[in-house]
């Protein structure tokens, strides 16, 4: 167990040095030398599924639920790798076993949502996911997940709310692009333009903008009445990706309208 334990304080600190392939040798060796140790089997888990070695990190985490069956947010991790690696019906069933087991925790209630989710029961997944925000009411990943899911489901006032909520408990510098996109196509759905616009060009910044996201944006400026704005954000769609169908038609309707300053040809 002593040696166990120094070989995992080692893993720990080969981690915090980001040297992840000594971390998974020391675990492995961790856990030979007492399989019994859960927190070694669940710290090996991790670092096998960091690794890239994702059956293995279930295998071990399943383990590690054996080792210890009644830890609820163990049973939660290993439904997430199973749903990460497509096992639907094994995930469902680890949620509903950390659900009996706490009902309190947000992490359960989020893991059958995802599940819901995937499967495409929208309204169940929103259930779970709100159920889940009671439990851990600024947990960025559920927020997003619980707008996306109102969003699909035709509720953008609901959206906007969740949303906002999650962008103001999120510093600014820390925003994602994918929460401020949502914001955006949210507020285009309101025909809050304005808002619209200044969320959709946020979400552009962060990082290259795919072509659908150029596009959204410019709809959202010509909306706001911004054409040649909208005219510039299209032609930087094209660029990105020449055969972006609706960016083309976009760029046809604003050249057709005789703005000035858009009426010119595309620039290849």
């Amino acid at each position: 167990m002593a040696a166990c334990r120094k070989l995992s304080c080692d893993a720990v600190a080969a981690m915090e040095r980001g040297q992840t392939d000594e971390a998974r040798q020391l675990l492995s060796k961790a856990v030979e030398s007492n399989p019994g140790d859960i927190d070694a089997r669940r710290q090996l888990a991790e670092v096998l599924w960091q690794t890239g070695a994702r059956q293995e990190a279930a295998a071990n985490m399943q383990v590690a639920v054996r080792l210890d069956p009644r830890h609820a947010q163990t049973v939660v991790r290993c439904g997430e790798m199973m749903l990460d690696l497509n096992l639907a019906d094994r995930a469902l069933a680890f949620a509903e076993e950390a659900i009996v087991l706490d009902s309190t925790l947000a992490g359960g209630w989020a893991l059958r949502g995802r599940v819901f989710r995937q499967r495409g029961d929208a309204e169940r997944a929103l259930a779970d996911m709100q159920q889940a925000l009671r439990y851990d009411p600024n947990s960025a990943a559920i927020l997003q997940e619980t707008a996306e899911l109102q969003f699909k489901l035709g509720r953008p006032q609901r959206c906007l709310a969740t949303i906002e909520h999650l962008l103001e408990t999120t510093p600014a510098a820390e925003q994602s692009r994918q929460s401020l996109w949502l914001a955006g196509v949210a507020y285009a759905a309101v025909d809050r333009r304005e808002d619209a616009v200044a969320s959709l060009a946020a979400a552009s910044q962060r990082g290259a903008p795919s072509p659908e996201l150029l596009y959204q944006l410019a709809q959202a400026q010509r909306a706001a009445g911004r054409p040649a704005d909208a005219a510039a954000s299209v032609r930087q769609a094209l660029a990105a990706d020449g055969n972006h169908q609706p960016s083309r038609a976009l760029l046809a309707q604003l050249e057709g309208a005789g703005v000035p300053g858009v009426d010119a040809p595309i620039r290849r």
